[in-house]
């Protein structure tokens, strides 16, 4: 049994009860968490949230062409021990169509788990899981971009990699599909296990261990330990690609029983990147004689290479590959280019660690042809007790990069600033900020045609803004008449 199901096979495979026997007969093709991209046919679950709860959207879904929508909503309120969570009523799913396709059950995300883990029982597609603490996203999506070159697959959406989003893209998987490439995330010890438990990789990628998220896991041990989750759960007959410049994810080889491939610039790799060389937003290296280039920095190259090795082993040639690294294109917000006259944008605002920073420093350093280079950084977040030494070694790394300009934001905006002056740094390349409207008055003053930006900091610092600030109009327009 695959997709398409009828409600009533739905109801079975989640543990739940449908209100109404008359509506079992209703097709569902797939399942959504969000009102607003419901597709016709879909499940929609309606899973609590921090301040609302998606049993209130059941009739938006409904309407859009929902078959059927999955709540744990049972009572006359959703508990809840926050105060400013909506408390919705069920009043509202009595009305005769509405309440005959509530499908109840005990969770709603367990019964979305459930449906993804049966979804992917039923392929015989090769899945890929892809982890590490930088790089993961990246890797990923060029990993897809070189299978696709022969083969028809699906990766996960956008950055659906945690406990909902991982199910939410199995449910993509048809039988048209011969890969699927699954990024998995965690926050702490266990859920790596738990994800690859319900995508069975018969490949999995390990990119990197590097500190994040380290108010949750303590240490970089902690780290290590959770992304080694994913190797060890591919079993004999699998493949496991580990990164061989890094120890900590080499070391990995010992936690599996699959096959191991090792991919890097080191000596020590089954497939190794050599004559890299990176040039304003261009990258160019060879594999196995065979030559590569791609849209990005040299810091790209590994996830490029691991894509490579996967490619190879999974039966394509040079040529293929090759076609499918130059296809790449980095998102916005992970290294996207906004060619936005009079300058150049680089969008890196998703997210900050100390490592990916390192690797955005190096990256805008590679942009020689700049009139100048400047970096707008905020504050890397979640790096628990040693979080301003983490800033202070990252203000250091700028002494040996060709950054003209650091402007710095955010609670640990002097860390950095001291760690890059006590490097040797000149003070009148450093600006420190706590407010963002006058890091955005700086830069209206600073920024001259040719410059080249590059903006990063954790989420919840929304640099993003300086992004939308400098490829706006009025601030282009004005710069450009100057």
């Amino acid at each position: 049994m695959t997709f398409p199901l009828s409600t009533a096979c739905l109801a079975d495979l989640v543990d739940g009860r449908l209100t109404d026997a008359r509506y079992g007969q209703e097709i569902v093709t797939g399942g959504c968490i969000d009102s607003r991209n419901v597709q016709a046919h879909d499940c929609f679950f309606a899973l609590p949230g921090e301040r609302t709860h998606g049993v209130l959207f059941a009739e938006q879904a409904i309407a859009r062409g929902a078959a059927c929508v999955v709540t744990d909503c049972n009572g006359s309120t959703v508990r809840s021990t926050r105060t400013d969570v909506v408390q919705p009523s069920l009043a509202a799913l009595d009305s005769a169509e509405m309440d005959g396709r509530i499908i109840r059950v005990a969770d709603a995300a367990v019964a979305l788990q459930s449906l993804g883990r049966w979804n992917r029982k039923q392929s015989d597609s090769l899945v890929i899981g892809v982890t590490g603490s930088v790089g993961k996203t990246t890797t990923r999506q060029m990993i897809t971009h070189v299978l696709s070159s022969r083969f028809a697959g699906i990766q996960s959406l956008g950055n659906y990699n945690n406990e909902l989003g991982v199910p939410l893209s199995l449910l993509q998987l048809n039988a048209c599909h011969d890969f699927a490439v699954i990024e998995l995330a965690a926050a702490r010890m266990g859920e790596i296990a738990f994800l690859a438990e319900m995508i069975r990789p018969e490949f999995a990628v390990v990119t990197r261990v590097a500190p994040a998220h380290l108010e949750s896991f303590g240490d970089l041990h902690g780290v290590c330990r959770t992304k080694a989750e994913l190797p060890a759960a591919v079993g004999a007959g699998g493949t496991v690609f580990l990164n061989a410049d890094d120890p900590a994810v080499l070391a990995m080889s010992h936690s599996t029983t699959a096959q191991v491939v090792r991919f890097s610039t080191s000596q020590a790799a089954d497939f190794r990147a050599t004559s890299i060389h990176s040039r304003d937003g261009l990258c160019q290296f060879d594999v196995d004689g065979h030559h590569f280039y791609l849209h990005g920095g040299a810091q790209l190259v590994t996830g490029a290479v691991a894509a490579i090795a996967i490619g190879r082993v999974a039966g394509l040639n040079a040529s293929e590959i090759a076609d499918g690294l130059a296809e790449f294109r980095p998102d916005r917000g992970r290294g996207g280019i906004l060619q936005t006259l009079p300058w150049t944008v680089i969008d890196e605002t998703y997210n900050a660690s100390p490592a990916s920073v390192q690797a955005a420093i190096q990256w805008l350093s590679e942009f020689v042809s700049a009139r100048r280079r400047i970096l707008v950084l905020g504050d890397m977040l979640e790096l628990g007790p040693r979080s301003a030494d983490y800033h202070r070694d990252l203000g250091r790394e700028l002494q040996d990069s060709r950054v003209d300009h650091a402007i710095l934001y955010g609670r640990y905006a002097d860390h950095v600033a001291s760690g890059a002056i006590g490097a040797g740094i000149s003070p009148n390349c450093i600006s420190v900020f706590r407010e963002m409207s006058t890091l955005l008055t700086m830069l209206d003053c600073v920024l001259d045609p040719g410059d080249v930006v590059l903006i990063k900091g954790s989420r919840s610092m929304r640099m993003e803004r300086v992004v939308k600030a400098i490829c706006g109009s009025d601030l282009s327009a004005r710069r450009s008449a100057a």
